[in-house]
């Protein structure tokens, strides 16, 4: 199962759940089965590493993000089974990318995935550092979830 993560910029909410599932993976002993990446649909940050903000919330939970910015790429609509964006916005970028209806059908919204609830993960960006520990608790449940519903079919 390939996976691509989608923000706006891929220096924070991205590279971080790609982060995260590489380690649920890890943790699972299952990394073998998915190939894992991030992108962004702005082409803001590009080369530059992810926000040290999320990468010390990352690594306050030993989680690691060794990420360089990218953005969205005609091909990735082909390489991935799965494209997940973090908020309606990435979600609309996305689609209006994708060149059909196969395409369009591996688009998905991150949190249709979160057992809390679907919606938007906010943008820590512009916040403060609680809104990076918000971010990560959202992506651990998510993305365990995610895992656990992709091993169930």
């Amino acid at each position: 199962m390939n996976i691509l993560f989608v923000c706006l910029g891929n220096i924070c909410r991205s590279p971080a759940a790609e982060a995260v599932c590489r380690d649920l993976l890890e943790k699972r002993n299952i990394t073998d089965q998915f190939t894992l990446d991030s992108a962004g649909t702005g082409a803001y940050h590009l080369g530059e590493p992810s926000d040290a903000r999320m990468r010390k919330a990352a690594s306050r939970r030993g989680i690691r993000i060794s990420h360089a910015s990218r953005q969205l790429q005609k091909e990735d609509f082909e390489h991935f089974d799965l494209i997940l964006a973090m908020d309606r916005d990435n979600y609309q970028d996305i689609m209006a990318r994708a060149s059909n209806e196969q395409q369009r059908s591996k688009v998905k919204m991150f949190r249709e995935f979160d057992p809390q609830g679907a919606g938007d993960v906010p943008d820590p960006y512009f916040g403060g550092t609680g809104g990076f520990e918000l971010v990560m608790d959202m992506l651990e449940r998510t993305c365990d979830n995610l895992i656990t519903r992709i091993q169930e079919q």
